[in-house]
Parts: C-alpha cells; sequence; structure tokens
C-alpha cells in the first residue's frame, strides 16, 4: 500500500511538471516580438503628369493641340524622401491594398500621336496638352510592435508620410494643362 501512494505522489509531480512547463510555452506563444509593418490609409486614384507635353499656345486662338513624336513617357512616385531603403516594402504594400501593381517609375517608349480641341480658360493665357498617367495616393504609416510580459500587443508609430506612385500598367489619358 505504501508502494503504491508513492507511485500516485510522483505522477501527480510529474503531471504538475508537465502542466507548469506547457503553461511557460504558453506565454512564449505570443511572439513573434518585436516586430515592424507597414499600414496604408487614406487611399485615392490621381492622374499624373508625364514628361510628354505639346507646345503652349495662347488658349484664345482656338484651334487643336497635337502630339505626333516618337519618344518615351515617365512618371515617378512622390514622398520616397528620406525612407528611400523602404521603398520596394512600402509599394507592395500598396499594391496589395489597391489591388494594382504601383512602384517607384512607369516608363514607356511608343510612337504617340494625339489631337485636342484647344479651349480658353478664364484667368490663363496659354495651353498646352499633355499626357497623365494613373497613380495612386495613399499614406503608409511605418509601425513598430511587441507583446509586453503578458502577452498584451504593444503599436509605435515610427513614421507617416504621403506617397504618390504610378501603377505598372498603361493607364493614360491626354489632357489640357493651362498657365
Amino acid at each position: 500500500m505504501l508502494r503504491s501512494a508513492s507511485s500516485v505522489v510522483s505522477i501527480a509531480v510529474l503531471a504538475s511538471g508537465i502542466v507548469a512547463g506547457t503553461a511557460a510555452s504558453a506565454s512564449a506563444a505570443c511572439a513573434p516580438s518585436p516586430g515592424k509593418g507597414y499600414r496604408i490609409s487614406n487611399k485615392s486614384t490621381v492622374s499624373q503628369p508625364t514628361n510628354l507635353h505639346s507646345e503652349w499656345m495662347y488658349d484664345n486662338l482656338g484651334g487643336n493641340l497635337t502630339y505626333n513624336k516618337t519618344s518615351t513617357a515617365t512618371v515617378s512616385a512622390s514622398g520616397t524622401v528620406g525612407v528611400e531603403a523602404e521603398a520596394g516594402a512600402i509599394f507592395a504594400k500598396a499594391s496589395t491594398s489597391f489591388s494594382v501593381t504601383v512602384g517607384k517609375a512607369w516608363t514607356k517608349s511608343s510612337s504617340w500621336t494625339y489631337s485636342i480641341p484647344a479651349k480658353n480658360k478664364a484667368g490663363k493665357t496659354k495651353v498646352r496638352m499633355t499626357m497623365f498617367h494613373e497613380s495612386k495616393k495613399f499614406k503608409a504609416t511605418k509601425y513598430t510592435y511587441r507583446y509586453d510580459s503578458r502577452c498584451r500587443y504593444q503599436e509605435k508609430t515610427v513614421w507617416s508620410k504621403w506617397f504618390t506612385a504610378p501603377v505598372k500598367k498603361d493607364a493614360n489619358v491626354w489632357g489640357l494643362e493651362w498657365k
């Protein structure tokens, strides 16, 4: 009888050791900690002017503005100053958020032939035709996070910046600019 009582005590001690071991592992389950991430917010679609445009003309003359050249159209992202090393991660997160690929720049070489009627605009004297490219404007926030000893999530904002990034697909429209 004495032998069976000591067996029960040994099993109980062994079992409580297993439970304590499991509890220690459970507190480590709140990891990974620390970490960092990017959040994308305030999203919108905008049109950025490219480097392709006609010559300026007086807007009260009427007629058509034309562009007929073989050249390379380009447009670049804005907002990357100071975060150049992180731009790839930011644009990857924004691409997922918008469901369209955005990047640091868009470039296309082609033969472009377009014509638009010139229009007069009050308060302006000159007009030109410009190619605009679809871009995405958004606010990116970099944050760091960690879990405290009780597995409570804690987050700290590192920075927030506005970006405008061109989409990688051909999404262009010709329009007018005045000065």
